[in-house]
């Protein structure tokens, strides 16, 4: 027995050096507090080995005073360690001032017992065949065990209140030291009570430092973080089904108990399942690659689309189990789906928008290059007529109808989509288009208007792809450019791109070209057209434009201002003619005309890419002359685009002396309607408002009443436009104050202006 006692305790010992290294390499609390405890302990084990080998009696004295010392601080470094583990709340001073200092005393003690055996002596005890030289304890040596063993009491007191207080699955973190402790008191009772001269609870002391040691560092970290992993798998979105290699269910997540209302045992049974292991064989992957699919899973009357994925899990390359994992992806493909309806379609009737319209005709073309296509681009006539009257809610009901019309309508190998606003666009095959039946069906669509007394005319340009070369952007303006040949057209309704407006355009291209240069080398001149009083004194004149174009001669303007409004020059050309019209009334008031006055044109564009009242304050200053000669020409479409800030900017000039004029009155839908909330000086009254009207009387009414209305509102009147002696006549009778038109002059060069009014 002696000889197995003996190699037991020298595993232990050289078990010690294993445990201190694997402590040391850690630098938390807990393992400097385990270290205290295997200080002692390894003494205590080597004592305790010497007292079963000796017959001395006075080194076994020696060396039963050490183990008992060694025995006493182990308590004392165990009672300090399951403080600190169980969070125990005891007064540290208790520890310092007493618990240590006591422990030192008994230590002392036990070494004066070496001299003076006042705590134990020592007798000879057989055991076997074998003597040993056993302790035998007096009543003082009952402080030390109470001392020692109330430690350990108080120790397995707060372990078993810590454990009760756990959680289930983290209370073998105390369980097992509230074990441990209860065994190695146990079996140190045996030890005391008996004359057995091995004392086992040293074994059980390895043991439990040991597992102690695997539990702290190694099971409870594992048990944490398989605790943690699971509270995170089951809050996840994602459903995870966990197996064995055998293809046994060992885990399925809060998710999936949820969603699919299924227990471990049947998951596998599910459709969701039985429908993956399907498609999975039916995609031909190897066993063990990962493979995803999506699957439509129905609950409820809620469609689910849910992305299905199968991993295996590896271990120092062999296979150790695998799983499912079931991620929700209906939200994202609806967000998904979501994005690319706003990407790609247009907000208000659902249909392909300009940019994927093009995308879509674009890639068509490129694969299929022998079918015949038509672009085919829609309009509506005086479509802005229909929002004015009935407001945009009404004519976005016009639009959705249409839309509905071209759906009806198009052949599933149709692209269709809406431009911009009344613009719509088709690109059909050639062998699909009838154009009958196109005019047809969007008459029909239309006619609940008839209730509200008006009928919707659409027009239609077609071009037929001939080049496919061309951007599909260009295709677009051919189609627009058939448009605008029968834009005032109301019989005919559909209109092709020829060879006639194939020129036009080649026509505009190069006007396009040559305009920049043009104006830089001054091709681009000012007209002057005489506004006079009724009995033809001369007041001033309106600037205009023309292009002296050196091989067709005098271009008019209607040829090349959609131009230079298209590539962007219209302010350098607008600029360029206030500056010859200010440096003309400067000569003239050096002339001592300073009576006369010069009307020039601000467009819409002007009013977002100039400082206007810093230019025209500049300019007069640099000329001298009187900001009242200089007369600025505004058109109400000219600032209904920032109407507060325009208006803002108009009262400015006027209060630095320039005289306001709104153009082309009569000529739109809203000039009355402006009227009331524009302050202008003076108004310009186009006489097309007569010429378009069938009952001349009434026009006539009409347009006396807005001179005198002007004339109410403190504005002077000028009519353009005057063709004949009768109309001058009746303007003068209405109280007209100024007359301009081809019954006076034509716009003429400066040159000729000055030669046939000013000498």
């Amino acid at each position: 027995m002696k000889a197995i006692f003996l190699v037991l305790m020298a595993a232990i010992l050289a078990f010690f050096p294993t445990g201190t290294k694997k402590l040391l390499k850690r630098k938390g609390v807990l393992s400097k507090k385990m270290f205290a405890v295997l200080i002692p302990a390894t003494i205590s084990v080597f004592a305790h080995c010497v007292v079963i080998l000796t017959r001395n009696h006075l080194l076994a004295s020696i060396f039963y005073s050490i183990y008992f010392a060694t025995a006493t601080w182990i308590s004392v470094f165990v009672f300090d360690f399951c403080v600190l583990y169980a969070d125990s709340k005891i007064n540290r001073r208790i520890y310092k001032y007493f618990i240590l200092p006591v422990a030192m005393l008994d230590s002392l003690s036990l070494i004066a017992n070496i001299f003076f055996p006042f705590l134990f002596s020592l007798r000879d005890v057989a055991y076997g065949s074998e003597h040993f030289l056993r302790y035998s304890p007096t009543a003082y040596f009952l402080i030390h065990v109470v001392f020692g063993y109330g430690l350990f009491i108080y120790c397995f007191i707060i372990m078993a209140i810590k454990t009760s207080r756990e959680t289930p699955s983290m209370r073998i973190k105390y369980y097992s030291l509230l074990t441990f402790l209860f065994l190695i008191a146990a079996s140190n009772i045996i030890y005391i009570l008996l004359d057995f001269p091995f004392n086992f609870s040293i074994l059980i002391y390895a043991y439990c430092f040991i597992a102690s040691y695997h539990i702290l560092f190694k099971v409870m970290p594992r048990r944490l973080i398989l605790k943690t992993l699971g509270l995170i798998a089951n809050g996840l979105k994602n459903g995870i089904v966990l197996l064995d290699m055998s293809g046994e269910c060992i885990y399925i997540n809060d998710f999936v108990k949820d969603f699919f209302g299924c227990t471990r045992q049947d998951v596998l049974k599910t459709d969701i399942i039985e429908s993956f292991v399907k498609r999975r064989k039916a995609a031909g992957t190897e066993d063990k690659s990962v493979f995803s699919c999506e699957l439509d899973y129905q609950k409820g009357d809620f469609r689910y689309i849910l992305q299905v994925s199968d991993f295996f899990i590896r271990e120092n390359d062999c296979d150790i189990g695998r799983y499912y994992l079931i991620e929700d992806i209906t939200k994202t493909k609806n967000q998904v789906y979501e994005e690319k309806m706003l990407r790609t379609r247009d907000s208000l009737t659902g249909l392909f928008n300009k940019e994927y319209f093009f995308e879509k005709v674009d890639h068509r073309l490129k694969f299929d290059r022998f079918t015949h296509y038509y672009l085919l681009v829609t309009d509506i006539v005086n479509f802005k007529l229909i929002n004015d009257l009935h407001g945009k809610a009404f004519g976005d009901t016009i639009l959705m109808r249409i839309a509905e019309s071209i759906r009806t309508h198009a052949a599933p190998d149709d692209i269709y989509g809406r431009l911009y606003n009344d613009h719509f666009v088709m690109f059909v095959p050639k062998r699909h288009f009838d154009e009958e039946a196109y005019v047809e069906s969007f008459r029909s669509k239309m006619e609940y208007l008839n209730a509200f007394s008006y009928t919707l005319i659409g027009h239609i340009g077609v071009y037929e792809v001939d080049d496919l070369s061309l951007p599909v952007s260009v295709m677009c303006d051919r189609a627009f450019l058939a448009l605008k040949s029968i834009k005032s057209d109301y019989k005919n309704t559909v209109a092709y791109y020829d060879n006639q407006l194939r020129l036009e355009v080649l026509k505009m291209q190069m006007l396009m070209n040559e305009l920049p240069l043009a104006l830089k080398y001054g091709q681009v001149v000012m007209y002057l057209q005489p506004q006079v009083k009724k009995n033809g004194e001369l007041i001033g004149a309106e600037a205009l434009v023309r292009w002296h174009h050196p091989t067709r001669g005098v271009i008019p303007p209607t040829e090349f201002i959609e131009i230079i409004e298209k590539i962007n020059i219209i302010s350098d050309v607008d600029r360029y003619v206030w500056e010859c019209a200010c440096k003309k009334l400067a000569e003239w008031k050096k002339n001592g005309r300073e009576d006369l006055t010069i009307s020039v044109n601000i467009s819409a564009r002007d009013f977002f890419t100039m400082d206007l009242y810093e230019i025209f304050t500049s300019l007069v200053k640099k000329y001298d002359i009187s900001p009242k000669n200089l007369n600025l020409e505004i058109t109400e479409t000219a600032i209904i685009y920032d109407f507060e800030n325009q208006m803002k900017l108009l009262n400015r000039l006027q209060k630095a002396g320039f005289v306001v004029e709104m153009d082309d009155f009569g000529s739109g839908y809203s000039s009355l309607n402006m009227l009331k909330d524009i302050s202008v000086d003076v108004l310009k009254i186009d006489m097309g408002f007569l010429q378009k009207s069938k009952d001349d009387e009434k026009s006539r009414k009409i347009l006396e009443k807005i001179i005198m209305l002007a004339k109410e509102l403190g504005m002077e009147v000028v009519t353009e436009g005057i063709e004949t002696d009768e109309q001058i006549g009746f303007l003068a009778n209405a109280g007209c104050d100024f007359f301009q038109g081809f019954y006076f002059s034509r716009p003429i060069p400066v040159e000729d202006f000055e030669e046939k009014y000013l000498k």
